[in-house]
């Protein structure tokens, strides 16, 4: 009788989708691999690419070591951020995993690990195109994944990977910054904030593949979208001590503790990340670190070094055609550093040239300072 019920019971479970692939799996690779390779990309371990080709080898049928590799190109071109054969890449090599991971599901339409690795592969795409303001494709590829990620979070409750996309809409899109507008229009969707977050939560809780993320784009909703700079610090300072490696995340840290106004902290961090050697192959960690090391040595009063920063700044502009951050602060910062230094004539010759430039919120407080100086 006993095992008649038990026989039912699993029949039942199995026929309304309850059970899933066989624990400690993944699309057939051991979940602990998955794991460790992802602990590499994230600590920016040289050796993550060849672990993920010799996964490959290894399960030449699963489309996990592609959705690896799409995650490990993502985040590299986002480190180097002005690398256009590194961008190329990303792209090409992302729709190489979608198609492996959109055969794979055709042969197991049910499973829904193989519907997951679907839609996040989409995710990165989405992210990606938006990092890029390339809004149509975005909303097409945002489009299949989220729905996807509904429908899984639907049938399974607790499958927490398809939460972060779904936190992230709710959020983003409850509180639409102006950037996403364009997005926001073409999706038609009004966000739940209080569901997003605990969506984000729980992502970061128990995700396998998005745990990680969770923890960074959450850091980025608390200041972003909220305002909460102390939030947004205690979520990146998580991710630094989890992950001493990555050079993102301390850069970020150091940024955010400059925010707060705590100057020689952010200015030990940055210095502490523009010191690895490493630094130096990643143009859009370096560019972010120089910006938080440029504002914090100022504000911490060392005026050399602040110089130092906006030198190194224009260098960086110089190799590197889509630098984003306006040079008219740099000019503005190291005029502010010479007249620290006492040298006044030629801070205020800086103060004029940046007075005279076409940023118009440089060029104000280039004025205000030079009428603070003038009635000195």
């Amino acid at each position: 009788m006993f095992r008649f019920l038990g026989l039912l019971l699993l029949w039942v479970l199995a026929c309304c989708g309850a059970l899933r692939a066989e624990p400690g799996l993944f699309l057939e690779v051991e979940r602990w691999r998955i794991e460790r390779i992802m602990e590499m990309g994230y600590s920016m371990d040289p050796g993550t690419e060849a672990e993920i080709e010799a996964l490959a080898a290894v399960f030449p049928e699963s489309p996990v070591p592609g959705v690896l590799e799409a995650g490990y190109l993502y985040w590299m071109q986002n480190y180097q951020a002005w690398d256009e054969e590194l961008k190329t890449e990303f792209e090409q090599r992302s729709e190489e995993a979608l198609e492996r991971a959109k055969e794979y599901l055709k042969e197991r339409p049910e499973d829904p690990d193989a519907r997951f690795a679907v839609a996040m592969v989409e995710l990165m795409q989405v992210i990606y195109y938006v990092d890029h303001h390339r809004w149509w494709p975005a909303f097409w590829k945002s489009r299949s994944s989220l729905k996807t990620m509904r429908k899984l979070l639907a049938e399974y409750p607790d499958y927490h990977d398809a939460k972060l996309p779904l936190g992230m809409q709710h959020c983003y899109l409850s509180r639409t910054p102006a950037y996403l507008k364009p997005l926001a229009f073409l999706m038609r969707f009004k966000g739940d904030w209080e569901t997003g977050l605990l969506y984000m939560k729980e992502a970061g809780e128990g995700g396998l593949f998005c745990k990680v993320d969770a923890g960074y784009y959450l850091a980025a909703i608390r200041m972003e979208l909220e305002g909460d700079a102390q939030a947004s610090r205690d979520e990146m300072a998580k991710l630094a001590e989890r992950f001493p490696g990555n050079l993102k995340f301390a850069a970020m840290l150091a940024e955010l503790e400059r925010g707060l106004g705590k100057q020689a902290v952010a200015k030990a961090g940055a210095l502490a990340v523009l010191a690895d050697e490493r630094a130096a192959a990643f143009a859009g960690i370096r560019g972010r670190t120089l910006v938080t090391l440029l504002w914090s040595s100022l504000g911490d009063g060392d005026f050399e070094q602040a110089l130092e920063a906006a030198e190194a700044l224009r260098l960086l502009a110089a190799e590197h055609e889509g630098f984003d951050y306006d040079l008219a602060w740099v000019d503005f910062v190291e005029a502010e550093a010479l007249w620290g230094l006492g040298k006044r004539d030629a801070a205020r010759e800086g103060w004029e040239r940046v007075e005279g430039g076409s940023h118009e919120a440089a060029a104000a407080a280039a004025r205000k300072r030079l009428s603070q100086e003038a009635e000195q």
